[in-house]
C-alpha cells in the first residue's frame, strides 16, 4: 500500500512540471522571465451633496422687489482622463410655474443659475454672469487631478422677488398667488 501511494504523489509531481518551459540562459548570460502585470480601475464618475434631493425655499416673493439669491454646495468627481460635462436641465424651461397652471403672462417667475466657484479645468469662475435655463447649459470640465480627488463647486438659484407697484397704498404682485415650483437637474458625466 505505501508502494502504491509513493507511486501517486510521484507521478502528480511529474505531472506537474511536465508543462513547464525551461529557460536556457545562453553560454555567458542569463535566462530571462518576462512577468506581465495588469490591472484596471473603475470609472468613478459622480455628484457629493448632502443628498440626492435638494429643496430650496425662496419664501414669500410678494414682498420683494429685488434679486434674490439662493447659494447651494455639492462636489464632484470624475477619475476619467478625458475628463467630464457638468449640465443643468430645468422641468419647466427656466421659470418657477404656479402647480396646476401652463406657462403664461402671471403663472410662471424666471430664474437664472450660477454654477460660480469652478476647479482646475472648469471654463468659469466666480462672477460668470447667471444662465438662464430655457435649455438645458454645460460645462466641459478637462481631466485634472482636482477632478480626479473630488473638488467642491457652488452654485446659485438667482430670482427677482414678484411685488409689483402700490396701487393707491395697496401692495400688488406682478404673478398670481399660489405654489410656484420648478425642477433642476444638475448631472455629471464622463468624457
Amino acid at each position: 500500500m505505501k508502494k502504491l501511494a509513493f507511486a501517486s504523489v510521484a507521478a502528480i509531481a511529474l505531472a506537474g512540471t511536465a508543462s513547464a518551459e525551461f529557460i536556457q540562459a545562453p553560454s555567458g548570460g542569463s535566462a530571462e522571465l518576462e512577468v506581465e502585470i495588469n490591472g484596471e480601475v473603475e470609472e468613478i464618475c459622480g455628484i457629493t451633496a448632502t443628498s440626492s434631493s435638494l429643496l430650496i425655499e425662496f419664501d414669500d416673493l410678494a414682498d420683494t422687489d429685488g434679486s434674490l439669491k439662493y447659494p447651494f454646495d455639492f462636489g464632484v468627481v470624475c477619475n476619467s482622463a478625458g475628463g467630464a460635462i457638468l449640465s443643468a436641465t430645468s422641468a419647466n424651461s427656466g421659470a418657477l410655474l404656479r402647480n396646476g397652471t401652463e406657462t403664461g403672462a402671471g403663472n410662471e417667475i424666471s430664474y437664472k443659475l450660477n454654477i460660480d466657484r469652478g476647479v482646475d479645468g472648469l471654463p468659469y469662475t466666480t462672477g460668470t454672469p447667471p444662465k438662464g435655463l430655457a435649455s438645458p447649459i454645460s460645462y466641459t470640465i478637462n481631466g485634472s487631478t482636482a477632478l480626479r480627488e473630488g473638488a467642491e463647486v457652488g452654485g446659485q438659484f438667482e430670482l427677482n422677488g414678484v411685488k409689483g407697484p402700490d396701487f393707491q397704498g395697496a401692495p400688488t404682485t406682478t404673478v398670481y398667488a399660489g405654489v410656484y415650483s420648478d425642477t433642476v437637474t444638475i448631472a455629471l458625466s464622463a468624457q
